[in-house]
Formats: structure tokens, sequence, C-alpha cells
């Protein structure tokens, strides 16, 4: 018995609008092609099987087709409502109805969709939404068998037969300038590329010659998305099944973010792309070096003198404008609040990046013990003593004048080593991690909970510990840019230093959405294959993969042209003292101690105080907010609940909102497109 030949096609449902199409390339493209369904409303689901349940011959009114916020594609009928023991005679009626209109559309209509039929493409392109647009799309599709009246064809999953789909992004062949615009779609000659999910992150590898029918095949590695079958009953009483997926638009920005996978063949792009970095220095980058830069960033912004020269109105080289002396007590009282500061952060990340060492390189952790290599490893190799050489070489050598005019005395480290080494002792580790109240200075090594030592990896006034690295000199460096390059520098020993095998215990992340470099920002284009795949036959049967679906767009969250979610916040009505009493205080708050001793410092504090503390001397004001630790009653440390009334708080959210915006408009020039308001005559607050 001859053995059958396996195909995906259109919906069944679509064949008689497919078949009406004059010219045969256009009817067989449009018979074997997917379709994308386009849902606007939440219950998706349920108009899609209710519409198959009772006139499955309505999919051609869920097609996709173009469209904008301006001019949204008409929503298809409701379905009317029909006892089940009448539908069988609705649908009989549905069918004679059908049979003597022409254009063979439901309800006598048109063909809606021009994407059925295969007929020139419309002057816009289609583009799908996404579900913060109320916008779902469904991609369909049957598996049939290549013989008369093209029966389905059953997955058999007992033996690991299976059905998905993927998401292919279009190019145009030749090798990629993201500097130049993309020429128009052109269907026959771009190539497709499919999406592959690595270690390192997500990326697009090119498929040469996909667009032949004969050459398209699925790579390895590649995202499959799932199909799930949906099972009804056509207009001649015989049951059929289709396949159906969800298009995941939301992923839309991770799709745009894929990088290029390289394969042999392809051509080199214009424009040379970095590699993509290792995922474990994303771990030393985020809680280590930037949060290290950060610092330094902070203690400049806070570096202050004594004396600073007032701006003058009409600058004289020969007249200098007049000097403010801040005095001796303000200006330590600053500088001591920022070191403080800087001196907490310090420590969470030289613990962070102990705890990383010893986690991602622990033999760079052994050198910087003094100890030996493990017996079954090689000798340490020069990067990871350069790396240590480094740490070694970063070092705070004004340590005493950290406390001065303290009674008491701390241990100021005199290197990273030390600091290091030393934050793995003892309790450090546990008593960071339990610490309730903020670091104070005057207190000293007398709160048993902070460190009994002191490195801070910046300050105002001091020349702080950096990587003893040479640097390349660049025109216009700030004395800031310099040491901001030299903690870039030690990043780069770092990942020169990390082992090619990670460590069996050592936890490695992918590497997150920002790291990526993308392949192309530009709007992409895209197509869809569906696939049918026999995991048991190997090569003697390969994947089966559809035409690729109508090539589309997807449409970022803020796409100008995507239809908006329809959103009604309803204010209070009667806003008087009278009206708002009567509120239920019904959002309750759930503050720990912690956070309620934090919201404790905060009362008394008003806006010519926070204005005050960002102006410059001599106007400048420090915020008095002494930690009073957390809420405490009777001794024994307490959270809250504390209700509130969510009408009240709408309000003060449109007044902000409102205040901010009018600031704002100086620079963004907005406020034509903002806001604009119809009259509800008679709404009023109380009768007359």
């Amino acid at each position: 018995m001859a053995k059958d030949q396996i195909q995906w096609a259109s919906p069944p449902p679509l064949w008689p609008h497919a078949i009406s199409a004059v010219d045969a390339d256009v009817r067989r493209t449009t018979l074997r092609r997917p379709a994308i369904l386009r849902f606007a409303t939440d219950n998706f689901m349920n108009d899609f099987t209710d519409m198959l349940d009772q006139d499955p011959a309505r999919l051609v009114d869920y097609v996709a087709i173009p469209e904008t916020w301006r001019g949204p594609a008409a929503a298809p009928e409701a379905l009317p409502t029909v006892p089940l023991f009448a539908r069988t005679m609705n649908r009989l009626g549905l069918v004679a109805a059908r049979s003597k209109n022409t254009a063979l559309v439901p309800g006598g209509k048109g063909v809606s969709s021009l994407m059925v039929t295969g007929a020139p493409r419309p002057p816009k392109n289609l583009k799908l939404y996404q579900p913060a647009h109320q916008r779902f799309y469904l991609i369909t599709s049957s598996l049939v068998c290549e013989r008369v009246g093209l029966p389905d064809h059953t997955i058999n999953v007992g033996r690991q037969e299976r059905a998905s789909f993927v998401v292919r992004r279009m190019f145009p062949p030749g090798p990629l300038d993201i500097k130049q615009p993309l020429p128009p779609l052109d269907l026959n000659t771009w190539e497709e590329y499919a999406f592959v999910s690595v270690q390192t992150g997500n990326s697009w590898q090119r498929i040469a010659n996909a667009s032949q029918e004969k050459t398209a095949t699925l790579i390895e590695g590649e995202e499959r998305l799932p199909l799930f079958p949906m099972t009804y009953v056509q207009d001649d009483s015989r049951a059929r099944k289709l396949l159906a997926g969800l298009i995941p638009v939301g992923k839309r920005e991770a799709y745009m973010a894929g990088g290029f996978q390289p394969q042999a063949g392809d051509p080199a792009p214009v424009e040379k792309r970095k590699p993509s970095p290792d995922p474990r220095m994303h771990l030393f980058w985020s809680q280590v070096t930037e949060p290290w830069k950060n610092l330094i960033e902070q203690a400049r912004v806070a570096a202050q003198t004594k004396t600073v020269s007032e701006i003058p109105t009409d600058p004289d080289p020969n007249n200098p404008p007049p000097t403010h002396t801040m005095p001796d007590g303000a200006f330590a009282s600053s500088l001591k609040a920022k070191r403080e500061q800087i001196q907490t952060g310090s420590w969470y990340i030289i613990l962070d990046f102990a705890n990383l060492l010893i986690a991602q390189a622990p033999r760079v952790w052994r050198l910087l013990n003094g100890q030996a290599p493990v017996a079954s490893e090689p000798p340490f190799n020069q990067a990871e003593q350069d790396l240590v050489n480094a740490i070694n070489g970063t070092t705070f050598v004004q340590g005493a004048d950290l406390v001065f005019g303290f009674t008491y005395s701390i241990e100021v480290k005199g290197s990273l080593k030390d600091a290091l080494i030393k934050i793995k002792t003892g309790d450090i580790e546990k008593n960071l991690e339990a610490v309730k109240t903020s670091y104070d200075l005057a207190i000293g090594p007398t709160d048993s909970l902070w460190p009994d030592f002191l490195f801070p990896l910046a300050d105002p006034n001091l020349t702080p510990p950096l990587p003893n690295l040479t640097i390349e000199s660049v025109a216009n460096d700030t004395e800031v840019d310099q040491r901001r390059r030299k903690v870039d520098a030690l990043a780069a020993l770092i990942e020169k230093a990390l082992p090619e095998t990670p460590p069996p215990d050592a936890e490695i992340p992918q590497n997150p959405l920002i790291s990526q470099q993308p392949m192309d920002m530009r709007e992409g284009w895209y197509v869809i294959r569906c696939v049918y795949e026999r995991p048991e036959c190997g090569p003697i049967d390969p994947p089966v993969l559809s035409d690729p679906s109508q090539a589309f767009q997807m449409a970022g969250f803020f796409d100008p042209d995507a239809p908006a979610r329809p959103i009604r916040i309803a204010l209070p009505i009667d806003t008087s003292p009278a009206g708002l009493r009567k509120f239920d205080k019904n959002t309750a708050f759930m503050i720990s101690d912690m956070l309620c001793g934090q919201i404790d410092r905060m009362k008394g504090m008003t806006l010519a105080d926070l204005v005050l503390s960002v102006l410059p001397w001599p106007f400048h004001k420090d915020l008095s907010v002494p930690d009073g630790g957390p809420c405490v009653d009777g001794g024994v440390e307490i959270g809250m609940m504390c209700s509130l009334s969510i009408p009240i708080i709408t309000i003060c959210a449109l007044l902000i909102l409102m205040i901010i915006v009018s600031l704002l408009d100086i620079i963004f020039r907005w406020m034509p497109f903002f806001i604009f308001c119809f009259p509800l005559p008679k709404f009023k607050s109380k009768e007359s």
C-alpha cells in the first residue's frame, strides 16, 4: 500500500474562498498557507470555540487585515444564541443561505480580507498588536494527507509526534548594513532567519534558501511554539480538525533584541558586531563593577569644598566673584553622612565580589588566600595572577583620615584583598544580611551588626582605592572618568581569569536582554511556518514545514498605530469633606518594622526641606533624618497595617500628574496633545 504524503494546508473553512481565485498560482498559495486570525476581545478563545461550534464558515471574518486605531478592522457580527437542540437546523439554514450567495461569505458579505484570496497587497502593512492593545492573534492551519478530499492526518502522540510552529525573521540577502534603511519587503528574495536560544542568549540564525519549498528545514535549537487541535463539524456534517497556536506578539522585544548567530557561508555584516559576553560576567558587572562606578559618581556629586564662588551675572575676569565659606560644623556633618552612605554600599559590593569569586573563580580565591591549586588542577595561569595582582594593588593609603575626630579606633583595611578576606570571616556576612539600622560613623564598632573595619570604594574628599592598572589616555578625560575606566579594566581582568569550564556547582545565568547586542533594531518582518515532526522516524521522515504565512510586523508597546485598550477611571463625584468621609478605607498596606521606621524618618519633612537639600551653598541645607531604627512599642519591634481610601489617592495622583506635566511641558511641548475633555451635562456632585 502506498504511503500517504503529508502536507500543511490552510484551514478548511477557507478553502471555498481560495478556490474562487482565478489565478492558479494564487489559488495554490492560498490553499497551502497558514492563516492568521485576529481577535479584539479578552475572551478570544471563547469566541474562537463558539465560532467553530456554531458556524465554522465564519472563520474568514476573523482573518487578520491591516488596521490602526484611526481605522480599526470591523468586528465580526456577534453569533446568535442558538439552543443546543436547534443548532443542527440552524446550520442547515446557514448552508442553504450561503448556497445562494455567490460571494461565498457568511452573512452575504463580500470577501472581507484580501489576505485570503491572494489578491495584491493592500497599501498598509499587516501589523500585529499586543495583548495590552486588546488584540490577540492565532496562527491556524490543517495537517492533511495528499489524496482525494484532503483528509486530516492524525498525529500519533504515542510515537512522540508533535505539531508546532516557528517564527522566522526576514532579511534581504547579502551582508547586513544596519546603517542603511531596509529595502521594501520581497518575499521572493529575502531570506529567513531562525530564532535560536543558546547559553549566551537568543539569536537569529540564517537559513539559506528557506524560501524555496524543497529546502525549508528546521535549525537545531530553534524555538518551537505549541499548536493545539480544534475539532469542528463542516457544513456536510463531516468532522474535521484544524491546529491553532497563539502568536507571541508580547515577545516582540526579545525578537527584536536577538543577536546574530553566524554560520559557515553567511555574508559578513557591514558593521562588525561584538561577540556575546560571557553570561557569568553579567553577575560581576551588575553586583560589583557597575555599583562600584556608581559609588565613584556619587562621591563626585557629594564632593564639597569649604569655599564656593558665587556665579556672577556679568562675568568680569578682573573682578572675581565673591565667595562663601561653609561653616566647619556643617561641612563635617555633610561629609560624615556621605561617607556613611558610601561605606555601607562598599561593604555589600565587597561581600558580593567575594561570593562571586568563590562560586565562579575558586582558583582565584585560593590564590588570594595564599593557597596552592587543588592537586588535580594545573598551576595558576597568568590571567589569574594578573587579577590577584590588581586586587592586591587596589590600596587605600589615607585610611586614618576616615576616622579623624572620632574617639574610637577602628581598623581601616589597606587593600581590597584584605577587605575581601576579612568580610568572609566570622559572622560578618550573616550580620550584614540582618542589619536594620543605618550605619553611623559616630557609633563605630559599638554596633555589633556592622563590620568592624572600613574600606570605602570611593570618597568625596580622599583619593579612593583603585586598581593599579594602566589605562589609555583619552582626550578631555576627567579624573572621575579615569577612575571609572580603571574599574572597567579590573572587570576585563576578571573576564580573562574566569575558567573556561565553570565549576560544577556554580550557577550559570543566561545573558539578560540588556547585555545582548541586537542583530538589527529596525522594524522587523516576520513569517510563521507550521512544523510536523516524527522523531522516531529519524532522517527517513524529516520534519514537514508549511509554506510561510502572510508576512507581518509586530507592534511595540507604544506603537503610535496601536489600538488603545479602553480604560475608564471613575474619580469621586462628591469631593467635599462631607462626601469624601463616606468612602471606605478599603486598601490595606502591610508595613514591616523596618519600613515603618523609615517612614517615621520622613515625617515632618516639607517640600522646602527637599528644595534646600539640592540647592548649592549658601542656600544648601542637609536633610535632618536621624535613623531611629525599626518601630518599637513596649520594647517589641512592630510592623503596621495601614488602611486608606483609594478614591482620595486617585485625586492626589491626578493633581500631581497635571503639575508634573505642566512643568515638563517646558521641555516636551506636549500639552496640546496630552488631554481633551468632553462636557457631561447635569453630571453634578450634589443635587440642587
